[in-house]
């Protein structure tokens, strides 16, 4: 039982990125940003620990591997752009916004598919989707506070660049310390 373990931590990581979702889809949900983003960086809490207790417990798998990629791309790639996209809605345009938005998610699936088909033990090719994710979490506060006070076309390049340099960190090539 102790071996199944990392795998509830994976699924409780992936609820708490669908139920960021359903909440976003809320028309009226008090403190629906704030929740949202405690979800995902309670997310990346778990998804820490998970890894790490597996590792611990000697009980690393192929389908947690996977599992852990499907839970991933729910909480740190869909719920965060959606985040985004919530609190930017309607001072960006739409095609700008679904261009970039699609390139975050498919950089993550890119980046998570690279890693379950090679060893990276010893360190992260690209950065982590769940590091990408509480970025934009991250900067979607910082968009609320001052981005969204600049002229709308420099707040509007700002989160787009954000957005597709989290994209390009994800697919680079470019080696991530492992904690």
């Amino acid at each position: 039982m102790v071996k199944h373990i990392p795998n509830i931590l994976t699924l409780l990581n992936m609820t708490l990125g669908i139920m960021s979702i359903l909440i976003l889809l809320q028309p009226t949900h008090p403190y629906k940003v704030t929740i949202v983003a405690a979800f995902i960086i309670f997310g990346g809490v778990i998804d820490f620990f998970d890894g790490f207790i597996a590792r611990k417990l000697n009980a690393e798998t192929i389908l947690g591997k996977q599992l852990d990629s499907f839970a991933d791309i729910i909480t740190f790639g869909i719920a965060p752009i959606m985040l985004i996209n919530y609190i930017t809605h309607g001072s960006q345009p739409v095609v700008l916004m679904a261009v970039s938005s699609l390139a975050f998610m498919l950089a993550g699936a890119y980046r998570l598919a690279r890693f379950n088909l090679n060893d990276f033990s010893k360190y992260f090719l690209g950065m982590p989707i769940t590091a990408a994710g509480i970025a934009l979490v991250i900067f979607g506060f910082i968009y609320k506070l001052w981005v969204s006070n600049l002229i709308p076309i420099l707040a509007s390049i700002t989160v787009n660049a954000v957005i597709l340099g989290l994209a390009a960190m994800m697919i680079s090539k470019r080696k991530f310390r492992r904690f």
